[in-house]
């Protein structure tokens, strides 16, 4: 049985469902480990000729949106009577990927299993949006759990 599961969250329904799975697998006296990575907003925003954006200001909101997503995935598990804890992973001012700082999370935590949704994309909207989920599997080395976005 897994005792440490890490769960890795962004506010979609396919994490939420994941988050709900974890839950279910997690016997008595296990511990949850909430994540959301905040990926550089420089890397995810295109960015036009001319335009300035105040990248500070748009960092602290996403800072403040990734924290209020562990915010309420930590009260619904203190809600079930798990014991949780949250991280915000912050990869503002770090080189990695998403999946490359959830597996080092993971290491670091010692975590049993690793749990994240997938939004089920195939063909070219996998191609121009690439794929967290299956970046994960292929670089995890300990058990992953992929949950599939219901009406996906």
């Amino acid at each position: 049985m897994y005792q440490k599961i890490l769960v890795a969250v962004d506010g979609s329904p396919a994490s939420r469902q994941a988050l709900q799975e974890a839950a279910r697998m997690a016997p008595p006296g296990a511990t949850l480990h909430v994540v959301n990575v905040l990926e550089n907003p420089l890397w995810s925003v295109p960015i036009e000729q001319g335009v300035v954006f105040d990248v500070e200001l748009m960092h602290q909101s996403l800072v403040a949106a990734g924290n209020d997503i562990l915010k309420q995935a930590g009260e619904q598990l203190a809600a079930q009577g798990l014991a949780a804890s949250t991280r915000l992973l912050d990869l503002f001012e770090r080189d990695n990927s998403i999946p490359g700082a959830i597996l080092e999370e993971a290491d670091a935590w010692q975590a049993d299993v690793v749990v994240l949704g997938t939004h089920g994309r195939r063909g070219f909207k996998r191609l121009l949006m690439g794929s967290v989920a299956e970046a994960l599997l292929r670089a995890a080395k300990r058990p992953a759990l992929l949950v599939h976005e219901q009406g996906s």
